[in-house]
């Protein structure tokens, strides 16, 4: 017997084995647990589970929004509901949904669009961007430019968590003779990585368990993102305040406990209450760094305090995190989690909020931004994959620009069959070339190959489809984060013109005729 049939055997025993584990028990107890988990958290789990709950009945105008991260930080989908609803009669209002994760590839929506149409939407907004066809892959060559698609593929089954955990099956189907004919290192690979992710939820099976049990018993101090009230001088998104802010407190009571963070030994804090009158409530000077709770008594009881914070030590960003921002933020105290809020809430993991982190941004001139900006996305000796991945994908806008014609690959592939797919069965798409940072855009916006581009991406069906290019909607490079992300208040922007767009096509009857 072959070493690859000894292989291919241990793959199907343990296969058999790992399908009872994933498809009935995990599955049955992952979804049971609370979900508590914020915006950017767990992305698998919370796809998995958002995509889970997902189901538009048939009276229902239920409008999936789908994309990468690129969506998930372009469009809000409550403005987005809300401004098409000013514009359509009661009787035929929408509601929408985010079908979206992290580096969701035409190849992922190729895969998905049999689940998109089980959930019965009336239309589907897909925003899409160049960096989603996964331009690292491209490479010059003495032939000319070549995507790479054998090292794509590799890199799918060694590394791509979508083939593994969303459409292990679906996958297998179409490629198992590529994978047959894999190297024997490459094979023997890709079958300990299956039996490794085997029980695919055990990754990340654990996720919303710790999230519950962190804001029962840890007071909220471990978590990656803040879900409490926002101060009115705005929150770092990490949870660090200015040094000093009002927030609207939630008592429920006549005791209030919450924690902070201190930073800095010696840090005096100072509580006040704000209305009907400026009073102090607190005054304590820390002689640690660390979590502390705070307690306060009232005379009576009480549903919401204004409370004002005044912290004597600031604190660099630089110090706690160089990596977050370019140039240097100033905070005060870091407050707990759900901090001012009386309960904990569940299903936020699709809710953005807004944070200083952009509206920073947004302030800035030019030089500034520039120098912040690289900093943030092109620092040198860094080996964070996004941001290895920001430069691999500007080196390849640098090599389109000298192409002399638009020529697709298996990307432009995936994701015309997934259109046509849904077209066939009248769910309508409108495909958003979604806005780009003009500091990024300019490298190749105008070049053949991207006017063809977007030729390509306007021609992709002549039934139930609908383009708009948004890549020029913003000409500041403020409101971007990054190469494509937006700030929160550009997202809104966004959120409003696409809404727009959306409801010219459903005057057209764009969702009505066949």
């Amino acid at each position: 017997m072959s070493r690859k049939i000894k292989i291919l055997l241990v793959f199907i025993s343990c296969f058999l084995g790992f399908l009872f584990i994933d498809r009935f028990l995990f599955q049955n107890l992952l979804f049971s647990v609370p979900n508590e988990m914020e915006w950017d958290t767990s992305p698998w789990y919370n796809f998995l589970r958002k995509r889970k709950e997902i189901h538009f009945s048939e009276k229902e105008n239920g409008v999936l929004l789908l994309g990468s991260s690129i969506a998930l930080y372009s469009v809000l989908p409550d403005v987005f509901s809300n401004n098409v609803n000013r514009a359509l009669p009661s009787s035929e209002k929408i509601r929408s949904e985010f079908y979206s994760h992290p580096s969701l590839t035409p190849s992922d929506f190729y895969y998905y669009k049999e689940d998109i149409v089980s959930k019965k939407p009336k239309a589907v907004v897909y925003l899409i961007n160049p960096a989603d066809f996964q331009l690292e892959y491209l490479k010059e060559t003495q032939e000319g430019l070549e995507y790479e698609e054998r090292e794509f593929f590799v890199d799918s089954i060694r590394t791509r968590h979508q083939n593994r955990l969303l459409y292990p099956d679906l996958f297998l189907k179409d490629h198992w003779e590529e994978i047959y004919n894999l190297d024997k290192y490459q094979l023997e690979s890709f079958v300990s990585k299956f039996i490794s992710y085997g029980v695919r939820y055990r990754s990340f099976f654990y996720d919303p368990v710790i999230a519950w049990y962190m804001h029962r018993f840890r007071w909220g101090r471990s978590y990656h993102y803040y879900t409490g009230v926002i101060p009115k001088e705005g929150i770092y998104l990490r949870g660090w305040a200015k040094p000093e802010f009002e927030i609207d407190c939630e008592i429920s009571g006549n005791k209030w406990r919450d924690s902070i963070f201190i930073q800095n030994p010696g840090t005096n804090l100072k509580i006040f209450s704000v209305s009907p009158k400026q009073e102090l409530l607190f005054d304590k000077t820390y002689a640690k760094k660390g979590w502390y709770y705070l307690d306060l008594n009232f005379s009576e009881r009480l549903e919401k305090l204004k409370l004002k914070f005044q912290s004597d030590k600031q604190i660099s960003s630089l110090e706690v995190d160089y990596r977050i921002f370019g140039t240097e933020e100033i905070y005060g105290i870091r407050l707990s989690q759900n901090f001012c809020r009386s309960e904990f809430r569940e299903n936020l993991s699709y809710i953005r909020i807004p944070g200083l982190d952009d509206s920073r941004l947004e302030s800035m001139p030019n030089d500034q931004y520039d120098k912040d900006y690289d900093r943030r996305i092109y620092r040198e000796n860094d080996d964070e994959n996004v941001l290895n991945r920001f430069k691999k994908i500007k080196e390849a806008k640098s090599l389109l620009s000298k192409q002399k014609s638009f020529r697709p690959w298996s990307q432009m592939k995936y994701l015309n069959e997934g259109i046509r797919y849904l077209s066939e069965r009248n769910i309508p798409v409108l495909l958003i070339n979604s806005p780009e940072n003009p500091k990024e855009k300019s490298v190749y916006s105008n070049s053949r190959w991207y006017f063809g581009y977007l030729g390509f991406l306007e021609k992709i069906s002549g039934k139930k489809y609908g383009f708009l290019d948004a890549s020029d909607l913003f000409d500041h490079k403020q409101q971007f984060m990054d190469p494509h992300h937006l700030t929160y208040s550009s997202s809104i922007k966004a959120s409003e013109k696409f809404a727009d767009c959306f409801v010219g096509y459903y005057r057209s009857g764009f969702l009505h005729k066949p």
